[in-house]
């Protein structure tokens, strides 16, 4: 049966803190959705969505979690805060009309979210976040197995199903992430959500 994931989200940490979390300008063009792994792009440190193989400690290897989704800017940081100003720049938000006397201020429809040029990520950096995340096997469910833990956690990756554009962890792939338990908020054999951290050699160290 084809897989249908949902979002990837943080269920606890190690330490006991809360997950580690930043906003980074976003990359030009991006439609990503929340819950999905990202990277940082090379050309202009804008975050990007990951392309699902780069594991390397570097740049276009995960650094995070998204906790919303991208906004599909025209370009990179597009209104996000300068260097000592700390307004939030032109094009940040919805605006309409002008200001009476007032050139350089924008009307905001009530109720409008604010757009930044940022997007916020949870980190995968200091490898004390756990995930939670459907399972799957190279596109197909899977169901949850005690033998998954027997040698320390199974070694897994992270794939995009091909339905609703979320990730899941893949048995298929043994380079990403390590399986350390099974999402009790779902029943046995329903949901199939498993928890899991990432491993140190497949994200980019911030």
């Amino acid at each position: 049966m084809a897989i249908t994931a949902v979002p990837i989200q943080p269920v606890k940490t190690v330490s006991g803190n809360q997950p580690a979390a930043r906003r980074f300008i976003e990359d030009a063009t991006q439609t990503f959705k929340l819950g999905t792994p990202v990277a940082i792009a090379a050309a202009d440190g804008g975050i990007i969505a990951w392309n699902g193989t780069t594991v390397l400690t570097g740049n276009g290897a995960v650094v995070g979690i998204s906790y919303e989704a991208a906004s599909n800017l025209a370009s990179t940081g597009l209104g996000a805060p300068q260097p000592n100003q700390p307004v939030t720049g032109l094009g940040a938000a919805v605006t309409f009309g002008s200001v009476p006397n007032e050139a350089s201020a924008k009307n905001i429809p009530h109720g409008a979210p604010l757009n930044d040029g940022r997007v916020g990520i949870f980190l995968a950096a200091f490898q004390d976040t756990i995930f939670s995340a459907t399972l799957g096997n190279n596109g197909n469910t899977a169901n949850w197995a005690d033998s998954l833990l027997s040698t320390g956690g199974a070694l897994a990756g992270l794939t995009i199903d091909s339905g609703a554009n979320f990730w899941y962890v893949d048995l298929n792939k043994t380079n990403e992430v390590r399986i350390v338990g099974r999402d009790l908020r779902d029943p046995i054999g329903a949901g199939n959500r498993v928890l899991f951290q990432f491993l140190s050699t497949a994200i980019q160290q911030l």
